[in-house]
């Protein structure tokens, strides 16, 4: 992960969603906006004790659910652990498709940060979003609300 200093933290606070026991913060994600029709899952991490528990999961959807409130239609995230993104139908892809990161990247190493490669992934939103859209258009007497969230 990124160092985030608590400037740049509290500065986004409004992206980033986490999952608590008690009052500790257990697990934490993030939504890292480039364009209005592009951003990044970052800042995801769950504490080792919480492993198996589906709450990286969680935080996930609820960074993909922030991301439909804010129209976003394409995500993409960087991660080591290939398995997890896959299962939450994320596709692999090259991180050229996202020259912003790549310029994030080269500002960071230019500040003397060790950049660690890694696979990158991607979703579009967008399609998702206007299918349900017109599920909730065409079926206004459901007795399942429609949701921005899926």
């Amino acid at each position: 992960m990124l160092p985030r200093t608590l400037e740049q933290v509290a500065m986004r606070i409004d992206s980033y969603v986490v999952a608590s026991v008690g009052s500790r913060i257990v697990a934490c994600a993030a939504l890292e906006e480039y364009s209005p029709s592009l951003a990044e899952v970052s800042s995801v991490a769950v504490a080792k004790s919480e492993h198996g528990n589906g709450l990286g999961t969680q935080v996930v959807l609820g960074v993909e659910r922030l991301a439909r409130a804010r129209d976003v239609g394409e995500l993409f995230a960087l991660s080591l652990t290939d398995t997890f993104f896959l299962s939450m139908d994320y596709t692999p892809a090259s991180i050229s498709r996202y020259p912003e990161k790549l310029a994030r990247y080269e500002a960071l190493r230019a500040e003397g940060v060790e950049i660690v490669p890694k696979p990158c992934f991607q979703k579009m939103l967008g399609e998702s979003w206007q299918l349900l859209q017109l599920v909730a258009d065409d079926d206004a007497n459901s007795a399942v609300p429609a949701r921005r969230a899926s």
